[in-house]
């Protein structure tokens, strides 16, 4: 017997999977209030205090900290483009999370002192590490951002490109497809650096996941817009059912 889980859910809600690997470590510091969210929520915290001004359509995972019963901090995850998750784990790009938006107040509206807390948390409990081998993120020079973040929560950075961006009419960032289809002008250039976080030895991701019991099987008469046949991952249960 064999579950079917889908690798992205829309943004009214999102499933939580509990993984045991890696396993989780005392936190140290005051106790903050994490909880899963709706991506409508970490899209609203976005269009007021994110460098981009939104988030995506959909989210595999989204959580908010909230203190007060006000979101102070979101995060959304997704699996990302094809071609980014293959340059990332090119034996299993669909093992790749991508952290797609992070967004925070301002450090004097709120009491949590690291974002970088509730985001190790999600790391090490509450994505399923066993589908998601392999995390990836991004941050941008010209934001501001310095990647400490991602430091303090245990990733790793791997690569560094200089890229164009773009500003819409409000000057938020616009991603390149959307600023190219609307006319938007290009601003200027910026540093992008890529972070990686790993349950596994680079090169395992497929194995890992096979181990944890996710396999990939075709969906029958369905066909990717490339033309290729259609697949999804299924979790086989069976084994924890004994």
């Amino acid at each position: 017997m064999g579950v079917m889980i889908g690798d992205s859910l829309k943004c009214a809600g999102v499933q939580l999977h509990l993984s045991l690997y890696p396993a989780p470590q005392p936190e140290k510091g005051a106790p903050y209030d994490l909880r899963v969210c709706s991506l409508a929520e970490v899209r609203a915290l976005c269009e007021v205090h994110h460098g981009y001004a939104g988030a995506g359509g959909y989210a595999t995972y989204a959580f908010g900290v909230y203190e007060e019963g006000r979101m102070i901090a979101g995060y959304a995850w997704q699996p990302p483009a094809y071609g980014s998750a293959q340059s990332v784990c090119p034996e299993a790009p669909q093992g790749v999370l991508s952290l797609s938006r992070m967004v925070a107040v301002p450090r004097s509206e709120r009491a949590l002192n690291h974002v970088s807390r509730p985001l190790r948390k999600m790391m090490t409990s509450l994505i399923d590490r066993g589908r998601w081998p392999v995390l990836v993120t991004y941050h941008d020079e010209g934001e501001g951002h310095t990647g400490h973040v991602y430091k303090c929560s245990g990733w790793k950075r791997t690569v560094s490109n200089r890229a164009p961006y773009w500003v819409d009419q409000s000057g938020a960032r616009a991603d390149r497809r959307v600023a190219l289809r609307e006319g938007y002008p290009r601003a200027g250039v910026t540093t992008i650096h890529r972070w990686e976080h790993r349950v596994c030895q680079e090169g395992k991701a497929a194995e890992w996941m096979e181990s944890h019991g996710w396999k990939r099987v075709p969906v029958p008469g369905r066909v990717w817009r490339s033309g290729n046949p259609a697949f999804q991952y299924v979790k086989d249960t069976s084994h924890e059912q004994r």
